[in-house]
């Protein structure tokens, strides 16, 4: 597997280009599409698919390019097409330069799973920053949108987030192997062990309270 990471529009998306032996995966392509447009074609990379963490516009503000472009599947949970389409759901209307509401979708169904699952791509739903977030388990590497970063969590102030709902998909991050490398959506990387460790929103008396 081989990971490019690019930082992307004007909240610093983390966008990652993931290539498999038979997929080339984009997740979360950010806002910026010329500049990705510029890294792809400068490298001879073809993206397959579109994996999309959540629907917030700094995050998918590149896909009707992209799917135009490359005529490629965006995939995306399905708790977030109320988002996706909706610009003051996905903030659109606030940061961004032109409101967006997405019209060419997949959302996520059980047979996209075991489609995923064949090339070691495990999707796990972990709402709270979102009603649809989810998180995206490849090998050692977790990509974890915008629940867990470096020291710190998502917000979820925004439409449709849950501090209750978003403890809960944090719980669930207890089941994984200390080792896995993190890839979040903003910011550093990390790995589950330094942040069980050191990032006060996995503490045991913030899960549980």
């Amino acid at each position: 597997m081989k990971i490019e990471k690019l930082i992307l529009g004007y909240f610093a998306v983390n966008c990652y280009i993931v290539e498999l032996k038979d997929l080339k995966i984009l997740i979360d392509p950010g806002a910026d599409f010329k500049a990705l447009q510029n890294f792809l074609v400068s490298n001879n990379i073809r993206p397959d698919l579109i994996i999309n963490t959540h629907g917030h516009y700094d995050h998918i503000g590149a896909v009707p390019e992209l799917v135009e472009e490359y005529g490629i599947a965006f995939y995306i949970d399905r708790e977030e097409e109320q988002i996706i389409v909706d610009p003051e759901k996905n903030c659109s209307s606030i940061f961004g330069q032109n409101t967006l509401s997405l019209k060419t979708y997949n959302l996520i169904s059980s047979a996209d799973k075991k489609y995923f699952d064949s090339f070691g791509i495990e999707i796990i739903r972990t709402p709270g920053h979102t009603p649809g977030s989810i998180i995206i388990k490849i090998e050692k590497k977790l990509f974890t949108g915008d629940l867990l970063f470096r020291g710190a969590i998502g917000r979820t102030d925004f439409p449709g987030g849950s501090l209750s709902a978003i403890k809960s998909s944090l719980s669930k991050l207890r089941r994984f192997e200390k080792e896995l490398e993190v890839f979040p959506g903003h910011g550093p990387g990390s790995d589950l062990e330094v942040e069980f460790r050191t990032n006060p929103y996995l503490d045991s008396d913030f899960l549980d309270e």
